[in-house]
């Protein structure tokens, strides 16, 4: 695309993906807001939705990239469909089997084991698939996570959640 004398790339994929993925969070923002105007409505709904509408304004920009005439005749010969492709690399998807493993795992023992030590066990097991290998990190980051969860949790949800240690 050209505007005066400059050359821009645009993304379109990631264009329509996130502006789908807000249209619909707006959808349901203003579906959830006509229902009730209540706080116990839309404690959850409605800062989520607006700090991803305000993630849409800020990454949309990014979906426009300048570039020089050169450029722009090497990014259209990339973007070629039919051009031949390395080989996959199936690491990336035994990492999202592991990490859908974990996350099944998780919410089958919520109840069995505790959301505490649940929410530990899947964030650790979900940093270590996704390459953190000091345990140190670990064990602070997914009792951070937990923490977090499970006080955040009791906080705005006012039924009893069973946990082992918190």
């Amino acid at each position: 695309m050209r505007i005066g004398r400059h050359t821009y790339v645009i993304e379109y994929g990631h264009l329509a993906l996130i502006t789908l993925i807000a249209g619909l969070v707006f959808w349901y923002l203003l579906d959830a807001r006509s229902v009730s105007l209540s706080v116990n409505n839309l404690l959850l709904v409605e800062p989520v939705s607006l700090f991803t509408l305000a993630l849409y304004a800020f990454i949309v920009p990014q979906c426009f990239h300048r570039v020089d005439e050169a450029e722009a005749a090497a990014i259209a010969s990339d973007q070629d469909p039919l051009s031949p492709t390395a080989a996959p690399d199936y690491s990336d998807l035994i990492k999202m089997g592991a990490l859908s493993v974990a996350l099944g795992l998780m919410v089958f023992l919520l109840e069995t084991i505790g959301f505490d030590i649940a929410v530990f066990l899947f964030s650790a097991a979900a940093m270590v698939v996704c390459g953190e290998r000091r345990p140190l990190r670990v064990l602070v980051f997914s009792l951070a996570v937990t923490a977090v969860a499970i006080y955040g949790f009791r906080a705005m949800i006012p039924y009893p959640m069973p946990t082992t240690l918190l």
